[in-house]
Formats: structure tokens, sequence, C-alpha cells
């Protein structure tokens, strides 16, 4: 994790909003924290956890400023490696709970800064805490004892014991992995696998009787089965031919029985019919007559409805002719009454109104005086509070004078003068000025010893990187040559290769189309000769069915002829039968008849026809087929010139090509092509690696360029600042002695031995007099301010008083004007309320008036109801003589055609009438009895012909037929069972396969098992991350007493006892060992440093990202300069491993070690917080 940005504001001495960049400040690799005791350096580490983890290391509960209600941190860090590497903003603002005491979070946020922008990743405290937890890798408490060290966690980890440290490992280091996730892992498989095994078990269970000797068995069944199914179709074969030969005669004379029983039931349904035909011929007489009777009726029905119209319309009449005349008198009276009391009320409401106006100038006056009333009472009260005001101000007044009096004589008692003043202070600038030049003279010297010793350090490690940059140019130049040697030997290029490939493919694709098309040429040859074979058999068809149709047309011929003959003769017997002895002859005329023609048999013209029906459309089958035929063979034609089209192309695209030698060349290529790809790919990746060598020489020739460069430029830097501080100091030197000596004058001269205290007398002296006159001048104001007041007091008191007179007049006049006027409204209102009286003065006239308006329309209204209804009645009567003539037309009529068809009355003709529908039915109904009829009999007489007396016994066929249907059932069951045999012998092989390979399963499944019981045991009780732990405990301490040894000259190790707890050795004390709890304040600081820089060095953030940041805050004080020194050089040596560290500290030797300083200014008086601001050395 590095630190990017820190804003704090409202946090302990922090109020304003301070900004801390650490880019800036992280930028040199080692930076410090400077400040008096008080100041907040502190705070920065606070800030940083209480962002992160919502609470502060050092557990303060007044972490708020005193005069802030709020604290608001702001985070923004960086974290992982390379392509994996995020950057975070970490926020919180907290409130004081003013009601209930103690705090609250009113914002808590963690943000991811990516390339499409801010993505909010947690907005709730507890989510937020998770959320870097997650992250980072570590708790708040891991945090604070391996990352941010605050006051009073320095040696937290050194101490810790066991346990604690056993968890703390585990956390930083991810070993939970190798505890309760790694064994919770093996429990998990071990589940799975027993759970496996339970199946493998279940599935074994299924394959009971599952054997060798089952399987034999099932065989020779088989077998059995088959032999039996043999014998059974045999005899079943037999009877089917039997049952073909008796077929026809058996279903030709069940169709016979058939036809004979439906003509009995014909026969029996003959008299119904002949009843049908005469109700026909009644309904058709009945419906002519119909229409004459529905007028008639309808005729009737109007006249009817028209006579009680009339009656309505004359009832209506009388009804309208009373009510009109009422009416009439109404309104009569109405009228009258407008005509007489309208006036009257309109000089009322007049009179009225004028009394409404009288009454609101009353109220309006009589307000008005109230108003001067009260204006009367507020005058006399602030005329009496002037009075007393008056009085005050007069006693305030020589207060105030006698004060400033005072002051003023106070002031010339205490003044200094200003000779002595000045004397004063001149020797006060002087002995400052002398300080600053002691202090600077001392710094100097002490600076031109320090850079003395660093140029001397300079030197060698100039010297010693030159050394190594020389070594490392002839290491660069050697790998150079080498690398030009490669690409000398390189192979085929890429490019070479991808042509030699696509020409490869190019070759590969012309096989596979060459033995499409020869499979192509094959299939088509096949199909070809198919097609013809087809079109042969078609031919001959064709050609059969060709004479067929053409014999139906010859015999079709021929039958129509002889029916020709037969009906030419049947005429003339139908001719010879009219014939009458002495008549003529209407064919030749004469009158003698011999020889005459004689009827030919109705029945054998019908089966003529018959026949020729059937000829008819046996001739019509086979045209359709013929038509079929000739389809058929133009679609063959058609399938044959493509089939040789396609097999002329297929043969075409394969001439040239010989399969056999295109496959050896394509062979070959393959084989040279993989081998060129081999050589390229390895020739690309010796080449790759050489690459990197020469890359990470090349960098590290840069960066010992770059490093010899610095420390040269450095060096040169120093030297001249050497010359330069050597030269500065001799002017100061000279400076120091000519101020020591003036400074003795002035102390003689003035008889004072320190000028800043007595600059301090004179100070509060000079404060005094200046309070006192400011005092005098603020009392002078206030004298003034009252004079003006009491002006102020006098004007006023004298209007209220002019104006208090003007009132009294007005208020006399307004009394008297409204005594009048209440005289007037009086005599208006006849001692009622004015507005009610107006409102039902108002509502009398308007009820008069809507009452006549009223009567009058509906009076207008009656007259034209009457009107119409007369004119209604008139209509009427003139329909009813239309409507009786009309009806005695129309009876003439229906009388007319009743007699016509037959009927004596309407009624017995209306009991023939039927609708139309059931008239068609019945029509239908008897005819296709006449069809059915005879087609029966035509039917009969047909199978009759066919059978000749042949039968078939019922009883005879049904054994058959039983026998043949049994048989089936028999071979069905056995055909299923040798199947369902043959199935379960199948499933037997195979389940014999599964049985072995489940049992193999089985003993492999319980030998994992058995292992990972012996791994849970292993790893119970933590046993496996104590052991790890243990592991990084040693090399953390390895690391931490190799670091200590460094800064202790030898003298101090770090080691670990039996109990895994910190011992340290000293070597200068014969190796003797002691507990780190009886360790000197020193002596833990040195220890505890080494050992928090050996655990951040390892710590792997969330196993990943390496720790970039390490703070300390504590230890400095307790360090001697030459140890401090040690410690300096130790923690600068850590920017060579990519760590930046920070120190906080108030030693002020500290501050020309560090080459970035952020400067942390304590809050003032007046109320600033802490400021912060960067310095670099």
């Amino acid at each position: 994790m590095k630190p990017i940005r820190l804003k704090i504001s409202g946090l302990n001495s922090f109020t304003e909003e301070q900004v801390i960049n650490f880019e800036l400040l992280t930028e040199k690799g080692l930076f410090g924290i400077f400040g008096p005791t008080g100041s907040g350096k502190s705070t920065i580490i606070d800030a940083i956890t209480l962002s992160m983890y919502g609470k502060i290391p050092r557990n303060s509960k007044d972490f708020i400023n005193t005069d802030s209600l709020s604290t608001s941190v702001v985070y923004e860090f960086e974290i992982g490696v390379g392509t994996e590497r995020r950057r975070y903003i970490v926020e919180r603002n907290i409130k004081k709970d003013l009601k209930n005491g103690g705090y609250k979070t009113t914002l808590a946020r963690l943000r991811e800064i990516t390339a499409e922008g801010e993505k909010v990743l947690a907005e709730k405290e507890r989510e937020v805490h998770q959320k870097i937890v997650e992250i980072i890798g570590l708790t708040a408490e891991d945090f604070t004892r391996s990352v941010v060290l605050p006051q009073g966690k320095f040696s937290e980890f050194l101490k810790l014991s066991g346990r604690e440290r056993r968890d703390m490992l585990e956390r930083i280091f991810g070993l939970e992995r190798y505890g309760n996730d790694l064994m919770e892992k093996v429990r998990k498989v071990k589940n799975e696998k027993a759970l496996l095994l339970g199946m493998v078990n279940g599935e074994l269970s299924h394959y009971e009787g599952v054997t060798e000797e089952a399987l034999k068995e099932a065989l020779a069944k088989l077998e059995l089965l088959k032999e039996e199914e043999k014998n059974l179709s045999a005899e079943r074969e037999e009877l089917l031919k039997e049952r073909e030969k008796l077929k026809e005669i058996w279903e030709r004379q069940k169709e016979l029985n058939q036809f004979l029983e439906k003509k009995r039931l014909l026969d029996e349904k003959a008299s119904e019919i002949e009843v049908k035909r005469g109700k026909i011929e009644k309904a058709r007489k009945a419906l002519s007559v119909k229409p004459y009777i529905d007028s008639v009726e309808e005729t009737e029905k109007k006249l009817l409805l028209n006579k009680k119209e009339l009656e309505k319309h004359a009832k209506e009449l009388e009804e309208v002719s009373a009510q009109l005349e009422k009416i009439e008198k109404d309104y009569e009276i109405t009228f009258r009454e407008k005509e007489e009391k309208i006036p009257l009320l309109i000089e009322k409401e007049e009179r009225l109104k004028r009394a409404i106006q009288i009454r609101d100038e009353v109220q309006r006056l009589s307000e008005e005086r109230e108003k001067l009333l009260t204006e009367y009472k507020n005058l006399e009260s602030n005329i009496k509070r002037l009075e007393e005001e008056k009085e005050k101000l007069f006693l305030s007044i020589e207060n105030l004078k006698k004060n400033i009096a005072e002051k003023e004589e106070k002031i010339v008692s205490i003044r200094i003068s200003t000779e002595e003043k000045e004397n004063v202070f001149k020797a006060f600038e002087l002995e400052k000025e002398f300080e600053r030049v002691k202090r600077e003279r001392e710094e100097k010297a002490h600076k031109i010893e320090e850079i003395e010793k660093l140029v001397e350090k300079q030197k060698g490690e100039h010297e010693r990187i030159k050394v190594i940059l020389a070594e490392k140019e002839e290491e660069l130049q050697k790998e150079e040559s080498s690398f030009n040697l490669l690409e000398v030997q390189k192979p085929l290029s890429s490019e070479e290769l991808f042509n030699f490939q696509k020409e490869l493919e190019s070759k590969r694709l012309k096989l596979i189309e060459a033995q499409r098309n020869k499979e192509l040429e094959e299939k088509l040859e096949k199909t070809l000769k198919e097609v013809l074979e087809e079109r042969e058999k078609l031919v001959k068809e064709l050609e059969k069915t060709e004479r067929e149709y053409v014999e139906k047309g010859k015999a079709l011929d021929a039958l129509q002829k002889e029916i020709e003959e037969i009906v030419r003769k049947n005429m003339a017997g139908e001719l010879a039968e009219g014939l009458e002895e002495g008549m003529p002859c209407p064919v030749c005329g004469s009158f003698h008849h011999i020889n005459l023609a004689k009827k030919v048999d109705e029945k054998l013209i019908e089966e003529k026809k018959k026949l020729e029906r059937d000829l008819r459309t046996e001739r019509e089958i086979l045209q359709e087929k013929l038509i079929m035929l000739k389809s058929q063979l133009s679609g063959f034609t058609a399938k044959e010139e493509i089939s040789k089209a396609e097999l002329e192309k297929a043969k075409e695209n394969l001439r040239g090509i010989d399969l056999e030698i295109l496959r050896k060349e394509i062979e070959e290529m393959e084989v040279k092509f993989k081998e060129e790809k081999e050589k390229l790919e390895d020739w690309a990746k010796e080449k790759e690696e050489k690459e990197k060598v020469l890359k990470r020489l090349k960098e590290e020739k840069g960066q010992l360029a770059l490093e010899e460069a610095r420390i040269k430029e450095r060096l040169q830097k120093d030297l001249k600042l050497l010359e330069e501080y050597k030269l500065s100091f001799e002017g100061i030197e000279r400076e120091y002695q000519s101020l020591l000596k003036e400074l003795e004058n002035w102390k003689e001269k003035l008889g004072y031995a320190n000028f800043s205290e007595k600059v301090g007398e004179i100070n509060q002296k000079e404060k005094l007099i200046e309070k006192l006159r400011e005092e005098v001048e603020s009392l002078k104001k206030n004298l003034e301010e009252l004079n003006i007041k009491r002006e102020k007091v006098l004007e006023d008191l004298n209007q209220l008083i002019v104006r208090k007179t003007q009132v009294v007049e007005v208020g006399k006049e307004k009394r008297s004007v409204l005594e009048k006027m209440q005289k007037e409204l009086d005599s208006y209102s006849e001692g009622k309320d004015v507005k009610k009286y107006l409102e039902e003065v108002q509502k009398e006239r308007a009820e008069i008036l809507q009452r006549e308006s009223f009567l009058k329309n509906r009076l207008e209204e009656e007259r034209r109801k009457k009107q119409e209804i007369e004119s209604k009645k008139v209509s009427t009567l003139e329909n009813q003589i239309l409507l009786t003539n009309m009806l005695k037309e129309q009876i003439e009529k229906l009388e007319l055609s009743l007699s016509k068809e037959g009927f004596k009355t309407k009624e017995e003709a209306l009991s023939f009438v039927i609708s139309s529908e059931e008239m068609s039915e019945i029509e239908i109904e008897v005819k296709r009895f006449e069809n059915e009829y005879t087609s029966l009999v035509a039917n009969i007489e047909r199978l009759e012909g066919f059978l000749k007396g042949r039968q078939i016994e019922e009883e005879h066929w049904n054994r058959l037929e039983e026998r043949i249907r049994e048989l089936e059932e028999i071979l069905t069951g056995k055909r299923k069972e040798i199947g369902a045999t043959e199935k379960a012998i199948h499933d037997m092989k195979e389940n014999l396969k599964k049985v072995e390979e489940l049992t193999k399963k089985k003993k492999e499944l319980e030998h994992v098992i058995d292992m990972l019981e012996e791994l849970d045991k292993l790893f119970q009780g933590n046993k496996f991350v104590d052991f790890i732990a243990s592991k990084q405990l040693k090399y953390i301490t390895f690391s931490a007493s190799k670091r200590l040894k460094e800064i202790s000259r030898g003298r101090y190790a770090l080691e670990i006892d039996s109990e895994n707890n910190f011992v340290m050795r000293d070597d200068f004390n014969g190796g003797v060992r002691r507990s780190v709890d009886t360790l000197s304040g020193g002596e833990t600081f040195l220890t505890s440093l080494s050992l928090a820089l050996a655990l951040s060095s390892h710590i792997q953030l969330k196993g990943k990202a390496p720790l970039e940041f390490f703070f300390l805050d504590e230890g400095f004080g307790s360090l001697d300069s030459e140890l401090l020194d040690v410690v300096m050089t130790s923690l600068e040596r850590l920017k060579k491993d990519k760590m930046v560290v920070g120190i906080i500290s108030h030693v002020e030797e500290l501050k020309d070690r560090v080459p970035v300083k952020l400067i942390v200014t304590p809050p003032t008086v007046s109320g600033e917080g802490s400021k912060v601001r960067i310095e670099y050395t």
C-alpha cells in the first residue's frame, strides 16, 4: 500500500482542512514529520487509521476539535503490482452527538478510481470496514502493529504472547488457507469422496444377481423361444392362405345380407312415403291461399289499433281543455298582483339601499373615532415614558463625565518618556540580533563538520560505483555480440512460414475437393443407372395403359351403337302399341298395320346403360393414369439429363488430378512445415531470452550510470556547499564579535542586565495606556450618543403633546356627524335590520315576477298541446275510414281464392300450411327413398349373380378367424419375450462391465478416503498453521536480528526460545540471553524497530501486493547521537528495497537527516488550528 493524499479537518488540533500530498512527501523514499509537542504530528497517523478502520490507535474519546462539531478525513492510496494495481479513496465524517453525548458517523464511503471514472464500493460504516480488511488483508490491530506504528504501539508485536502473535501472523501472511481453510477443504473433499463411495455402493446394490451364470441361462432360454416362435409362424401362414381363399365369398355374402335387410326396411316404409306425397300436394295449394289470409288479418289488426288511438285522443283533448281553463284563471290573478305591488316594492328597495350607504358611513366614522381614542391612550402612555427616559439620560450623562476625568488622570501618571523607550528598544533589537548570529554561528560550525564527513563518504561510494559500472559495460558488450550472432542464424521468417502454410492449406483444400468430386462421380453413376431402369419400367407401363385405353374406347363405341339400336326398336314398339286399325300410321301413313314392332324390355336398356357408365369410368381412370405416367416419364427424363450434366462436371473437375500423388505431396509439406515452425519457435524463444537479458543489463547499466551521475553531482554540490559554508562562517564570526562588544556598552549605559524584560515592562504600560485611551474614547462616544439621544427624546416629547391636542379636536367633530347620520338611518330602516329588510323586499319582487312568467309559459304550452291533439284526432278518423274499405276488398279476394283451391274456410287452408324448409325436407326424403330402393334392387341382383348359390357357414369362418387371432397373440407374446430376453442379455453384458468398473472405483475411493482421514487428523488444532507460523517467525527473527546487529554494531541479536517467545542475546556480555521485558527504553526501541522493519519488509498485502509504506511515531528521543546516526543510516537503506519510511519526532537532529520534511505548526491562541507545509533539506 502506498499513500497518495490525506485531507484532515476538525480532528484533534486540526480545525481548517489541511491537505498532505504524500506523492511529494514520499518521492525520496524517506521523510519526516516534525513539530513541537502538541502540534498534531501523531494526529496524521490517527487520521489514516480513522479513515480506514473508523477508530484511532490511541483510543481517545475526545478526538473531535473543541471548536468543531464534526471531523472529516479523506485518505487516497494505491495498492497492487503491475496491471493489478488499484487506487482507492476512503472518507469518513464523524459528528458530535450533542443530545446523547458521544459520536455518530454521518458518512463512510469507499471509492475506486478507474479509467472510466469513480466507482463506489461501499457506503455504510460496517461495509467500508469489511471492504478495507478485504482489500488490504490487515485488521486495525495488525495495521498499527506492523505498518503504522503510533505512540504506545511500537513494541506491542515484540511483547505479544504466542497465541496472539500466531493469530496476527496468520492474518498478515494469509496463513488461514493452511489452517481452517485447508482443514475445511480436506473435510470437504473427504465428504465428497464419502458421498461418491456411498453412491458407488448404492449403484452396486442395483446390480445384485448380475453374474456370468445368469448370462448363460438367459442365452439358453433365448434359443428355446426362437424355436417355438418358428413353429407357430408356420401354422399361422397355412391358416392365412385358407382364409384368403374364402374371404371374398364371405364378404360378398355379408354384403348381400345387409342389402336384403335394407330392402325389407324400405318396403315397410313405402306407405309412409305415399302419405307424405299427399301432404306436399295439399301444402302447395294452402301456400297459394295464405297471402290473402295474411292481408285480411293484418288489416283487421290495424283497424283495432286505429280505434284505440281515436279513443285515446278524445280523452286527452278533454283533459287538456280542463287544465287550460284553470291556468288561464291563475294567470289573470297573478298578472293583477304584479301590476299593483311591483312599483311599491321598487320604491322601497331604493330607500333601503340609501339606508345601507348611511349605515356603512356611520360604521366607518365609528371605527375612525375608536382609532382616535386608542391613539389618545397611546400618546398619554408615550408622553409618560419619555418623561421618565429624559430624567434617566440626564443622570447617565453626569456619571460619564466623571468617569472620563478619572481615566485621563491615570494615563498621565503611568506615561514613560519617548527617549527612554527608544534607547531600550534599540538595545533590545541589538540583543535579538546577537542571539540570532550566535545560533547561526553554532549551526554553521556543526553543518561544516557534517558536510566534511558526508563528502568523504560520497567519494568512496563514487569510486565503488565506477568499478561496478565498468564491469556491467563489459558484460553488456558480450551479450550484444551473442545476440548479433543469433540474428545471423535466423531460420525461415514468420512471413515465409506463413506463405508456406498457405500453400499447404491450398493443397489440402484441393485434395478435399478432389475426394468430394470422386465420391460425387460414383454416386451420380449409380443414380443415373437407377433412373434409366425406372424410366424403362415406366415406358412399358405407359404402352400397356395406352393399349387398354384404345381397347376400352372401341368397346364403348360398339356398346353405344348397340344402345342406340335398342332405343330405336323400343320407340318403334311404343309407336306400334298406339296404332289403331283403320287409322293412318304417323310414320308411313298406312291404314293396315302388319308385322308390328315389339317393345324392348326396360331392364335390358338399363343394364346396357349401366355397362356404358362403367366403361366410361374405367376409360376416364385409364386417361388419368396416362396423364400421370407421361408426367412421371417427363420427370425421369429431366432427372436423367441433370444427372448426366452433373456427372460430366464431376469428371471434368477430376481431370488431370492424381489423388495418391497429391496426398504424398501434402504429407511431405506437413513434415517440412512442422520442422521449420519448431526451428522458428526455438530461435524466437532464444531471441526473447537474450533480449530480456540485454534489456536487464541495459537497465542495470542505466541505473548505475544514473546513480554514478547522481553521486558525482551530489559530491560536487556538497564540496561547493562546504566552501560556501566556510566563507559564510568567517563573516558570521566577525559579526558575532562586533555585536558582543556593542551589547556590553548598552548594558553599562542604561543599567539593565536583561533588555527583553524591560521591553516587556514598557509594552505592558503602553498596552495599559492604550487600553485607557480606548476606554476614554469609548466613554466620550457614549457621552455624545447620550446627548443626541436626550435631544431626540425632548423633540419626540413635544411632537406627542401637539398630536394629543389634535386628536381631541378631531374626536369632538366626528361625534357630532355620527349623531346626525344615525337619526336619518333610523327613519329609513323602520327599526329593522337594513340588509335583511332589503333582501326580503328583493325576494318578494322576484317571486311575483317569476310566478307571472311561469304561468304565462304554462298557458302557451297548454294551448299548443290542445291544438296538436285535435290535429291527431282528425288524422286518426280519416285512417279509420280508409282501413274499413280496404278490409272489405281483401275479404272478397280471399273467398274467391279458397273456392278455387278447394278449401271451405281459411282455417282449413291454414291447417295444411307448412314451412318451405319442411316441404323441402319431405321432397328430399321421398326422392332419396326412390333412389335408394332402385339401387338396392340392382345390388341384390349383382351379388346373387356373383355367388351363384355358394355359401359359407358363419361358425366355420369364426373358428378360422379365432385361431388366427390366437396364433397372432401367442406370436406377439413370444416375440416380446424374445425381445425382452435379448435386451436382458444385452443389459446384463453392459451391467457386467459396469460392475467391474464400479468395483475398481470403490477400491480407489476407499484408498483416497483413508489418506484424507490421516490428513484431517494432522490438520486438527491448527498444527500445520503453527508449524508455518513458526517458520515465518524464524525467518522474520533472522532478518530482524541481522538488522539489530548492524544497528548495535554487533552487540545485540534477536532469537526465539522453545516457546516461540522473543529473547535478546548480548554478544558483548558473553552471549547472555535476556527476556524482552527486561530491556531498557533504548534497547526496546532498537529491538522493536528491527523487528518491525523485518516484519514490514515481508508483508504481502492480501498475499499479492508488497508493503510499500512504514510509519514510525516514537522512540528516537531515547537514543544518543551516535546510535541515532546508525538508526537513520539503516532507515535510509530501505529506499533501495522500494520501501517508503516515515518518522514522526520532535528531535531537532533528525531534521537534516531526512530529504523531505512535513512541518506541523501548532494551533494559535487566536483559534487557528494546526497547519502543515512541506520543506526539502
